[in-house]
């Protein structure tokens, strides 16, 4: 029997047919397109963090540690943890959780040459929209200094706010001490141009996305103060000479000992 293709019944399962056809080609489509983006995602963020920490060339899966940050308490995340890898990533991902997180703070370590860097994920608001990044922190004798930054945002005026994103920028954040003589938060980017050592040179007709910097930094490097105070502490510890003027065995013993000191007894010779 010939079908009869002008029917409305060979019309409707002629369209739910392709509509079946065409709707799993692109479920199909679109999800082996989501794999691959999310591990582009991925690969951006660990490039980034490399970035900031100055080491672009270093694979990040070789020398960087995963940690989480929860009142000024830092946890490390196993290695082979891959789930609480992956959430510490996907919030990287999600920049507003991320700008209203107040527990298990993301922080990346690296440790070389007997010192250890720390990397912090930054997020703010721009003139037009999100900014973001990563900032490279190090412990010193007196302060907490930028060893790095990465910077990027969703839509800042290209030649103003947008050169946020160069090199040229984030350059002049390097060597910057967090906070000044009465430990007050000091970096931020001054318009008309650096006046002491905590800042930099604002971007001439960017005074908004500037702004949105400023407020970046502080906000988000000040969810980690506690951990980089008691870090910056203990490192001074580690440096301090012991005062105590009575020593046994090379270790000092009337401060410094837990076990008392033991003196010694004098023997008469016969």
């Amino acid at each position: 029997m010939a079908i009869n293709k002008n029917s409305n019944v060979y019309i409707i399962i002629y369209t739910v047919v392709m509509v079946v056809i065409v709707g799993s080609l692109l479920a199909f489509v679109a999800t082996w397109l989501k794999l691959q983006q999310d591990a582009n995602v991925l690969n951006e963020q660990k490039v980034s963090i490399m970035k900031a920490f100055g080491e672009a060339d270093a694979n990040f899966d070789d020398v960087v540690k995963i940690g989480l940050v929860t009142d000024g308490a830092l946890t490390e995340v196993a290695k082979d943890d891959k789930a609480a890898i992956q959430k510490v990533f996907d919030l990287l991902g999600n920049r507003k959780a991320l700008s209203e997180a107040t527990a298990e703070l993301p922080i990346f370590v690296l440790e070389k040459d007997g010192v250890s860097k720390y990397v912090l994920p930054i997020v703010g608001k721009g003139l037009w929209g999100d900014i973001w990044g990563y900032v490279s922190l190090q412990q010193t004798e007196d302060n907490i200094v930028i060893t790095g930054i990465v910077m990027d945002h969703a839509g800042e005026t290209p030649g103003l706010g947008a050169e946020i994103a160069t090199e040229g920028v984030q350059g002049m954040f390097t060597g910057k001490a967090l906070y000044d003589a009465d430990n007050n938060f000091a970096v931020r980017m001054q318009k008309g141009g650096a006046q002491n050592e905590h800042q930099v040179d604002a971007i001439t007709g960017g005074t908004k996305t500037c702004d949105g910097v400023n407020a970046m930094l502080a906000t988000s490097i000040g969810k980690y103060e506690s951990f980089l105070r008691g870090a910056e502490a203990t490192a001074e510890t580690d440096t301090e000479e012991c005062e105590c003027t009575e020593c046994c065995a090379d270790e000092c013993c009337t401060e410094c000992a837990e076990e008392p000191i033991v003196e010694p007894v004098n023997v008469e010779e016969e």
